[in-house]
Order: structure tokens, then C-alpha cells, then sequence
């Protein structure tokens, strides 16, 4: 990440163009942004530091399907990665901005043990409610 900021250009296929006013900001654009974090993502010890806690989010536009984005990163070598985004459309407007993203580091350990519990204790679970007969 060199000097603690990255400068990327970020577009959506043309496969996908038409479909990025349903977002307010697509996901793929999202994901496309976010891996300039990729260089910064393993920490000196050799982990993985993923996404934690994001704060002052602010959505300026709604439909891009191009973006210019602007990463600023926070020391490195710390155990915790901090990092802002600035994102524009495709003329300079602004489309979001990210006060704080915060990575921490995944230890192996705690890998091994969701791994070991076969996604059982999942914030997620499919709970099915009958509903009413309609006729």
C-alpha cells in the first residue's frame, strides 16, 4: 500500500450496467473497492485481518456503475489495520465515504474452532413460520 493511500478505478461489467440503479451502491462495485485492501490484509505475523467494525458511513449518491475510490490505511505494522474510503462516480462526484474500516487479524485457532462446529453457532439460521391459508 506504499504510503498509506491507493487510488483505484473501479467498473461494473457491461453485463451489470443496467441492473445498478436497484443498489444504492451494488455489491460488486462495493467488492471491487474493497480489494485495494488486499496488499494490507495479512498483518507481519502472517494472519489474515478481515473486515471488524465500520463507522461513519455516509451514502452520497445512489447507481453508479463505475467508481473512483480512495484508500487510506493506517500504520501497517500494527495488529489492527484502520482505514478510510472516499468513493466518487466516474466525474468526481461524491457517490460514499468510510470514516473508519477496522480489520482485525483471524487467528488460526479461531478458524479451526468455526471450523470445528460446522457453522452450527451462526449468527444466521433459517427459522420457517406457516403462514395463514390464503383461501
Amino acid at each position: 500500500l506504499g504510503e498509506g493511500e491507493v487510488f483505484a478505478e473501479v467498473a461494473l461489467p457491461e453485463a451489470l450496467r443496467a441492473e445498478a440503479g436497484r443498489y444504492l451502491l451494488h455489491p460488486a462495485l462495493l467488492d471491487a473497492a474493497l480489494h485495494t485492501l488486499l496488499p494490507g490484509v495479512v498483518d507481519v505475523a502472517g494472519r489474515a485481518r478481515l473486515p471488524f467494525a465500520w463507522s461513519g458511513v455516509t451514502l452520497h449518491a445512489v447507481g453508479a456503475a463505475s467508481l473512483r475510490v480512495r484508500l487510506t490505511v493506517s500504520d501497517q505494522e500494527a495488529e489492527t489495520l484502520e482505514a478510510s474510503l472516499t468513493v466518487a462516480d466516474g466525474t468526481g462526484a461524491p457517490v460514499a465515504t468510510v470514516d473508519g474500516l477496522t480489520l482485525r487479524p483471524l487467528s488460526r485457532e479461531a478458524l479451526r474452532g468455526a471450523a470445528a462446529a460446522g457453522g452450527r453457532d451462526g449468527l444466521f439460521a433459517v427459522r420457517w413460520k406457516a403462514l395463514a391459508d390464503a383461501g
